[in-house]
């Protein structure tokens, strides 16, 4: 039975005979990449995706994975526009085509960056509704004073 799983599994790295030796000397980073990964179980020696940057230069896995932009969370121009369209298809029973249409892109959350459905805010709990409103404060008090006494205290302990 060992036999049969050496052949199947890379159980060590002499399995790989010459070949990290010979990616290297030839050149090829992927191949060398790959077969450090299959033998390190270190994260950091696994092979890197090149993966496309946005305006930031940070990677933009949207594009890279060709998801749809993110449903949005305020309503625009488009909306209003389409607005007419989506009731006169619900009103019509053509509910395959109003999914489809929902499916390309949501309804946004809220009309405005201001207002907010009541059957939404009926369901939030008093903190999402402060963090909404920006009244809630998420940072801590700075008292030095208070530090400079705990600081003393434990000094004085030890």
């Amino acid at each position: 039975m060992l036999p049969e799983i050496h052949a199947n599994l890379l159980v060590n790295d002499s399995q790989l005979g010459d070949s990290l030796n010979q990616a290297v000397h030839q050149g090829r980073r992927g191949d060398f990449g790959l077969l450090l990964a299959l033998i390190s179980e270190d994260a950091r020696d696994l092979p890197r995706i090149d993966e496309p940057k946005n305006e930031q230069g940070e990677p933009d896995w949207r594009r890279y994975f060709d998801l749809p932009a993110t449903n949005p969370l305020y309503a625009n121009e488009e909306d209003a526009l389409r607005a007419p369209q989506l009731s006169a298809l619900a009103g019509g029973l053509h509910q395959d085509s109003l999914r489809l249409l929902l499916a390309m892109r949501a309804e946004p959350l809220r009309v405005s960056d201001r207002a907010l459905p009541a059957e939404v805010s009926g369901n939030l709990n008093p903190r999402t509704l402060a963090r909404l409103d920006g009244s809630l404060k998420t940072g801590l008090m700075v008292q030095p004073e208070r530090m400079l006494d705990v600081l003393n205290a434990v000094h004085a302990t030890a």
